[in-house]
């Protein structure tokens, strides 16, 4: 398990961990997750957050049919070692194995902002999606593996549905935290130079 308290060291190497061992995490470890989604900012401090946590083997097996039934007919594995199908690869030993990953964790947010006003969409996602990122930078702190996913996307109704999740509320995210079966490195991304521009947009 590698951990780190180092911030920039953490974010520099918060890669999505797809490839998952099934041993347990314990709930002490996912309520600190928690804890650190919900150091974000959200809309006006309203913190309309709330955490939904599979970690029981009922709710995962649901969760895991629901993906192979998404994914299975038209997933295609591709050879060679490319990035793009290496991390194909990988999401499919996740949607294959999904029942076995240790806990689910779906970010929730109710559309309830400003108070007072017509709910506007936008405040839910500026909540719901910092809290969703502080709580990947916790899982990498603390040596858990955990991949930002949108597999909730295709399937949100019978998800809400299977566990009383309220009409008002939406989930944001899928979120399967386990220990991870690789090692943490550093992420891609564009030079910093390629996405800056000083005051004004340049082409």
């Amino acid at each position: 398990m590698s951990t780190t308290t180092d911030i920039f060291e953490v974010m520099d190497t918060c890669r999505a961990m797809r490839r998952l061992k099934p041993d347990p995490v314990d709930r002490d470890l996912l309520r600190k997750l928690v804890h650190a989604a919900t150091r974000a900012p959200s809309a006006g401090n309203t913190q309309l957050w709330g955490f939904l946590i599979v970690d029981e083997p009922e709710g995962k097996q649901f969760l895991g049919e629901l993906m192979r039934e998404q994914f299975g007919a038209r997933f295609q594995v591709p050879e060679g070692d490319e990035p793009p199908a290496r991390m194909m690869r990988a999401v499919a030993e996740l949607v294959n194995n999904f029942d076995q990953v240790p806990a689910v964790i779906f970010p929730c947010v109710e559309n309830g902002y400003p108070p007072g006003g017509e709910p506007n969409p936008m405040f839910m996602w500026s909540t719901v999606y910092p809290a969703t990122q502080n709580l990947l930078l916790a899982a990498r702190a603390l040596g858990l593996g955990a991949a930002m996913t949108t597999f909730q996307m295709a399937n949100e109704q019978a998800i809400k549905d299977r566990f009383g999740v309220p009409k008002n509320v939406s989930i944001g995210a899928t979120i399967p935290v386990g220990y991870p079966k690789g090692r943490f490195g550093p992420v891609t991304r564009k030079p910093v130079e390629e996405v800056i521009h000083w005051n004004g947009w340049s082409s």
